[in-house]
């Protein structure tokens, strides 16, 4: 009578070892296809960055370019204001020497 307990009980065990193996090998099957899923959603991720990368590096670039084109068209602006007061300046100091000498 031991030896059929024990023989049934291993095979309760077998049993049951079988049916946890079943499931394991399932959950191993869902995590390898969210695992995939996973990694292609980095991928994407990772590619949304890299656009994203380029996309600020290319602002930045016309940023600057514009920033650089505004401070030189003020400087040429404060050149030509200054360019042209001094004209100013040139073309009234023969005029007021003229009418101190006649006074």
């Amino acid at each position: 009578m031991n030896l059929v307990n024990e023989i049934s009980t291993l095979q309760t065990e077998l049993e049951s070892l079988r049916a946890e193996n079943k499931i394991l090998r399932d959950n191993k099957i869902v995590l390898d296809f969210e695992i995939d899923q996973l990694k292609r959603r980095l991928a994407k991720t990772e590619e949304q960055k890299e656009m994203h990368l380029a996309g600020k590096v290319r602002l930045k670039t016309l940023l600057d370019q514009t920033g650089a084109s505004l401070v030189s068209g003020i400087n040429q602006f404060n050149a030509d204001s200054k360019a042209e007061q001094y004209e100013a300046l040139v073309n009234l100091e023969p005029k007021a020497i003229t009418q101190q000498v006649q006074s």
